[in-house]
Parts: structure tokens; C-alpha cells; sequence
């Protein structure tokens, strides 16, 4: 027997039905994407047109001949179809109530896949049940082999999908956390039904699968504060005592930019090793992406602060090495020469003298970003700088100003040398600088061998100073020349001690 065919004006009408309500299900579409923010995919125009198709079926004489098979198909396609909107739109309500582009609200992939696979798996069954009159009770009790084999097929599907309700529940960890898992640090990126998305240090991805991730043990440096502790290692020599080590370890770590300075760091005795005592530089930081930049730049601190104070970094074997004080080279005493013959305070030593003051003068390497001196602090001993450049940085008002930048050749500090006044600044390398030390024990046998030194010294610090305070107040010092050397010259004996 022959099917019978619509008449053109079932086609008609089932043309015209089709056609309105595709248009009236996308404009309801674009209605609730301006004022929900709801976004439908493709699957919704599959669902707006079968249900205008299904619509038209219904209005026509042809349902109840022909049809009746591809209403039943059309029906089924249309619940199962519906899925997917109803799911988007369960999403919105339930999983991301404030919208998609609200900050820190990003909608929880596990669970909006759970949500679908659920609904879809739901519309299925009930057209199985329901439009198909197929038990699924009894389809799935009389196939028990396939429900073996699929269950068995799903297993790890399964595991996966209950881990990660399971995370995201339990708070473990969440987007955008810095984890440790078995040895590798990594950030998380995604959290899916069936693996845990993370981006690593070196910017490579990993996905590791949910059911893994809740047997392994994490190390989470996100909780319970963003602040926590790196361990750099280093080794000294057995012969430098251990609290001069941690002191001068503890000041070299504190400089480091992006060190936390509450905690301030800490240093321990970490180990006697074969070759040398191995010291663990506790340091906190807030962002551990920063971590392995951090560490070098600790090590390198640590490293330029143990030689300038004289400590041996020993090879990793049995060797017999004896340190010896740093000498400038031929570069450094050239530079460091003119620099003292320029300055207004200096220029009054000879040739001879300024010879035999750089002699004992101690050259000294910083690093980048490393304080020279400190403002507030004591000192007894001026800087020559001699490669490089650094920056003189004033804190005032709980604020931080660059006042000046000193390059090789020029000198800071002459005035806590000459007369042990605190750092009026602080002056912090830019870049690996190197600088001469001259200090008060350097400059005491120059001052006790020429009795006049400091009697020339006081003249040229008295017209500084002199000079400074009418800058300053714009009339005359109400102090004489003679009687501001006498005070100077006074100073710089008691410091010297050399009587007054």
C-alpha cells in the first residue's frame, strides 16, 4: 500500500506553522540573551525548528494518515532537543545567578556538565519510555551483558565525574590556586567533569584526571593565606661561624624585591654536608608564580653578600683555599683616584696619600637592587663607586624618593667617615655595582701621620656648611668662619680620637 502524500495545503500549512515558530523561539532567544544574558547554541535553532515543524504537523489533515511515524520521530527529536536550552538556561539560574561577566563569578564547568549530562540523559529515557513504549527498565535487565560492558566502559567516566563534584564542593583548591602535586607546581586553570586543567611555570598544560587528584597528596599555596615560605638552600665554609653566617644570609634575603619583610626572612642551619654547612634561607612571598625568580635572585644576593663579608662558598670536593682580601685592580685605583683628587672634601690629600688611603680601601661587588646604606643607620666609612651606577633614595612622609643617581667616578658617605653621623639616604644598586670602601680605621693612620690634615679638612667642611645655611635661610650665618672650623675641627678630633 501506498503512503498518501500531504495535499499542497498541508504542505501549506505546515510550511507557514514551521516558519512562525522558528521565528517567534529565536526572537524569545535574542529576548532573554539582551536581558538575561542567556547565550543559546546551535542545538536551540535545531529545537526552534522542529518545533514549528511539529506545530505544522499538528495543524494539518496529514497527521492522522502518512505522518503518523514522523510525528512520533519529531516528537521524540523535539524533547530531546529541549535539552539543551533547558539546560543553558538551569546554568544561568542556579550555577551563575550574577551573570557570565561578573568578576570572580565564573560559572563551575563540573557542575554545568553534570547539569547537562543529567537533563539529556532524562529527556532520553522518557522518550524511550514514553514516545517509543520501550521499557528501559527491562531493556537494561534484558541486555545485561551490554550493561555489563558499558559499565565496565564508564567506570573511569564515572569516577572522574563524582571526583569533581567532589572538589568543587569540598573547596580543596579552586581556579586560579597554585598547587603542588606529586613534585610538579602548577596553576589551575580549569576544573571539568573528567580532569583538573593546569598551566605549570614554564607555560605548558596539564590535565590530570579528577579521580587521580583526589588520591594524591596537594600542596595548596593559595590557603589558608596567599603568603607562604620558599627554601632557598646555600653552603659556607666550616669555618665561618654559624650566627655571623644566618646574620649576614638574613640582611642579603631581606633585599630582595618581592620578599615579604613581615615575616622577615629566616635563616637555619639546615645540614653539615661533606663539603660545606648547608644553610636553608626561609623567604615569604604572596605570589608563588614569582617563586623561582625569587629564589635566584636570593641566591644571588646571598652570594655577593658572602663574598663582600669574606665567606667561602666551597666546591662540592676536599680542597685547601685560604681567602684573600679583595684588591682593587688597576680600572678601580685609577677610577677611584680621580674620584677622591675631584672631590671638594679630598682634593686637599696628595698623590702619596690618596695612594696609601685606596691601599686599604676594601672593593666591594652589589648586586641589582641591593642597599649599599641605609637611611637612619650608623657609619664610619665613605663609598667610591667605581663601575656602574646607583640610586640615592630619601624616605619622607612614609614615601620614597629618588633624589639622585651617582655613576663611577663620584663618592657618597664622606660625611660618616669623617665625622660618624647617621646615612642621611639610602642608595640601592641599579644594576651589579662595583665601589671602594674607604673606613674610619682606613683613614686613622692618614689622620695621626699629618697633624694638618684635619685642620684643612675642618676649613673645607666649615665653608660647606657656612655656605649651606645661607642657601638655606638666604642671609648671612650668624656664625664666623673661624669659630664654625673650631667646632668641625673639634668633631672630627673626638671621632678620630685624637684629643681635643
Amino acid at each position: 500500500m501506498i503512503a498518501s502524500l500531504p495535499t499542497l495545503r498541508d504542505l501549506g500549512t505546515i510550511a507557514g506553522a514551521t516558519l512562525a515558530g522558528y521565528i517567534v523561539l529565536i526572537a524569545l532567544a535574542h529576548l532573554l540573551r539582551q536581558n538575561r544574558a542567556i547565550k543559546f547554541g546551535w542545538t536551540y535553532h535545531a529545537f526552534a525548528l522542529f518545533s514549528g515543524l511539529l506545530v505544522g504537523l499538528h495543524l494539518s489533515t496529514w497527521r492522522d494518515g502518512a505522518a503518523v511515524p514522523v510525528l512520533q520521530h519529531l516528537t521524540a527529536a523535539v524533547l530531546v532537543f529541549s535539552a539543551f536550552p533547558l539546560v543553558t538556561v538551569l546554568n544561568r539560574l542556579i550555577w551563575n545567578r550574577t551573570g557570565p561577566k561578573a568578576p570572580g563569578k565564573e560559572v563551575p564547568r563540573v557542575l554545568t556538565d553534570t547539569t547537562g549530562l543529567l537533563i539529556l540523559s532524562l529527556a532520553v529515557v522518557v522518550a524511550l519510555q514514553f514516545i517509543y513504549d520501550v521499557e528501559v527498565p527491562g531493556l537494561l535487565a534484558g541486555s545485561g551483558v551490554v550493561a555489563i560492558i558499558v559499565g565496565l566502559a564508564m567506570q573511569d567516566l564515572l569516577g572522574n565525574l563524582i571526583a569533581g563534584i567532589g572538589l568543587h564542593f569540598d573547596k580543596s583548591f579552586t581556579t586560579g590556586d597554585w598547587l603542588q602535586i606529586e613534585g610538579t607546581h602548577a596553576k589551575v586553570i580549569e576544573l571539568s567533569w573528567r580532569t583538573t586543567r593546569l598551566i605549570t611555570n614554564d607555560d605548558v598544560m596539564i590535565d590530570v584526571p579528577n579521580s587521580n587528584i583526589v588520591k594524591a597528596a596537594i600542596l595548596n599555596f593559595e590557603k589558608p593565606t596567599r603568603k607562604h615560605a620558599v627554601k632557598p638552600l646555600i653552603g659556607l665554609h666550616y669555618d665561618i661561624p654559624p650566627a655571623q653566617a644566618q646574620k649576614v644570609l638574613q640582611a642579603a634575603a631581606a633585599s630582595v624585591p618581592g620578599v615579604c619583610q613581615d615575616p622577615v626572612p629566616v635563616v637555619y642551619l639546615k645540614e653539615f654536608a661533606d663539603s660545606a654547612i648547608i644553610y636553608e634561607i626561609n623567604v615569604w612571598i604572596e605570589d608563588h608564580g614569582l617563586m623561582d625568580p625569587v629564589m635566584s635572585d636570593v641566591r644571588v644576593h646571598c652570594w655577593y653578600a658572602a663574598k663582600r663579608a669574606g665567606f667561602d662558598i666551597p666546591y662540592p670536593q676536599m680542597t685547601l683555599h685560604q681567602a684573600q682580601p679583595s684588591k682593587p685592580d688597576v680600572t678601580v685605583a685609577t677610577t677611584a683616584s680621580a674620584a677622591l683628587r675631584s672631590h671638594p672634601v679630598f682634593k686637599v690629600l696628595s698623590e702619596t696619600q690618596i695612594a696609601d688611603l685606596l691601599a686599604v680601601g676594601e672593593t666591594l661587588l652589589f648586586a641589582s637592587t641591593e642597599p649599599i646604606v641605609t637611611q637612619g643607620e650608623t657609619g664610619a666609612s665613605m663609598f667610591l663607586v667605581v663601575r656602574g651606577h646607583v640610586e640615592v633614595v630619601i624616605s619622607r612622609d612614609h614615601q620614597r624618593l629618588t633624589v639622585a643617581t651617582l655613576n663611577a667616578g663620584d663618592c657618597f658617605g664622606e660625611m660618616s667617615l669623617l665625622t660618624g653621623e647617621p646615612r642621611n639616604a639610602t642608595v640601592v644598586a641599579q644594576g651589579e655595582v662595583t665601589v671602594v670602601e674607604i673606613t674610619k680605621d682606613d683613614f686613622l693612620p692618614l689622620a695621626r701621620a699629618n697633624p694638618d690634615l684635619l685642620a684643612k679638612l675642618s676649613e673645607i667642611l666649615a665653608q660647606r656648611q657656612l655656605a649651606n645655611e645661607k642657601l638655606a635661610s638666604g642671609a648671612a650665618p650668624a656664625t664666623g668662619i673661624e669659630a664654625a672650623r673650631g667646632t668641625i675641627l673639634k668633631r672630627l678630633r673626638v671621632f678620630f680620637q685624637l684629643g681635643t
